[in-house]
């Protein structure tokens, strides 16, 4: 059988033009499955976004209700999830991603009124609700409620597979913030930050029942999400207490190390953020941030502490070397390796914001969006447009999946087209 050398050669480049075209459609889109995305860190790897928005702003693709709380949005084959609070239940919520619209809905009862130590932060109860962000892992999503309610539901149907309560398993009262760390799942486990007393502050829980693997530590509650890393070629969890950063073994929660961090109210909010074998932690309240390096004993090497980032309800995101993050009120640039500021922004309240495509994603707490290119050299503001009224809380981090964009106040929420190619 012959076969011309010039029909092979238009072939084999026709397969290697679909297949390097079907990899780059792929990279384009990325689920985000978890709080600050699938690595942790904040950072979407989606790129070709919009970056020249319509006069009219971003084309609004779906809007959808919902009735109170602060839970950002985890994105997974086409589905997202997140909580809020209906009279006297909270509700984890399974919207389709590209319509809005209801898949399930799972509800318990979940009386705030009933905990007297649970004030919300201060805001009256309209304007309570969950706090945590959803974890979806292996077909099944975790949610944590305000009140300690860990749940582990079927992803397609919503089905309860197990519960537990986070008050029992540390013997306490519900703090008065509610819980607002999120549930970080490696392997078979699931590590969360109950607060109590008595060996009982952190714990591991099995992730098939959620019975207790181990607890372990004193320290008050911190309200921050635990962060697994490896240093040194092992692994650990970082846990942000009230009493400071903790470097724990995931097998059986021996602490490894110890960082001191001591703040008004013990709000210790902020993720961790690991990079290089060195911690960056911040909080508010004058107290500041750091950057610390870990070594082989207990008591970490400071790099640098400064007041130059004060992440308050907000987490700051590294990126190419500079942190970009909420120091109070002011959107920030910080290098990571020195502290020190290389600029400033005011105006934008106490926002949040994500990275992607070599931009800042801001969502600002007067409802405006904004895109900002991640440079140190100057703050540089692309584009804006506003989305909320600005009476609206907008205190949840916005979220980038598959080019939408999905924004979230405390009692509604919408996806915007960052791809350019919605009809």
């Amino acid at each position: 059988m012959s076969i011309r050398l010039g029909s092979t050669i238009g072939l084999v480049a026709t397969v290697i033009a679909f297949f390097a075209t079907s990899s780059l459609r792929l990279a384009k889109a990325e689920d985000w499955p978890c709080w600050r995305g699938p690595r942790g860190d904040g950072i979407s790897r989606e790129t070709g976004l919009l970056k020249e928005w319509p006069a009219d702003g971003l084309k609004q693709l779906w809007k959808a209700d919902l009735s109170g709380g602060f839970s950002s949005v985890a994105v997974v084959d086409g589905r997202l999830f997140t909580q809020t609070k209906e009279k006297d239940q909270e509700v984890v919520v399974c919207l389709d991603a590209s319509t809005g619209k209801d898949l399930w809905r799972y509800r318990y009862d979940c009386d705030y009124g009933a905990h007297k130590s649970f004030t919300g932060g201060g805001m009256p109860a309209s304007r309570t609700g969950p706090r945590s962000t959803p974890t979806v892992d292996g077909g099944r999503v975790y949610t944590l409620g305000a009140t300690g309610i860990l749940l582990c539901l079927e992803v397609k149907n919503g089905e309860k597979v197990w519960q537990q309560d986070l008050l029992k398993i540390a013997d306490i009262d519900c703090p008065r913030h509610g819980y607002c760390c999120c549930p970080l799942t490696v392997g078979d486990r699931i590590y969360v930050h109950p607060g109590g007393t008595k060996g009982r502050s952190i714990a591991a829980l099995d992730k098939k029942d959620g019975s207790v693997v181990w607890q372990a530590l004193d320290d008050p509650i911190g309200e921050g999400s635990p962060v697994w890393i490896e240093s040194g070629g092992k692994p650990q969890v970082i846990f942000f207490t009230g009493a400071g950063a903790v470097g724990v073994a995931p097998k059986d929660g021996k602490p490894l190390w110890r960082y001191p961090w001591k703040t008004q109210y013990d709000l210790n909010i902020a993720t961790p953020i690991y990079a290089d074998g060195k911690v960056f932690i911040s909080s508010n309240y004058g107290t500041g941030a750091a950057v610390f390096r870990l070594t082989d004993k207990e008591v970490p090497e400071t790099v640098w502490k400064e007041n130059t980032m004060q992440n308050h309800i907000s987490t700051s995101v590294l990126y190419e070397g500079h942190l970009y993050g909420f120091s109070e009120q002011r959107l920030r640039c910080v290098d990571f390796e020195t502290g020190k500021m290389k600029w400033d922004k005011t105006g934008l309240g106490k926002g949040s914001l994500v990275v992607a495509d070599g931009h800042l994603i801001v969502l600002g707490d007067h409802g405006d969006v904004v895109l900002a290119k991640a440079t140190p050299d100057k703050y540089t503001e692309v584009n804006r447009c506003q989305v909320f009224d600005k009476e609206k809380l907008t205190w949840t981090v916005p979220v980038l999946s598959d080019g939408r964009l999905f924004v979230r106040h405390e009692n509604g929420m919408v996806a915007l087209d960052l791809s350019g190619k919605a009809k």
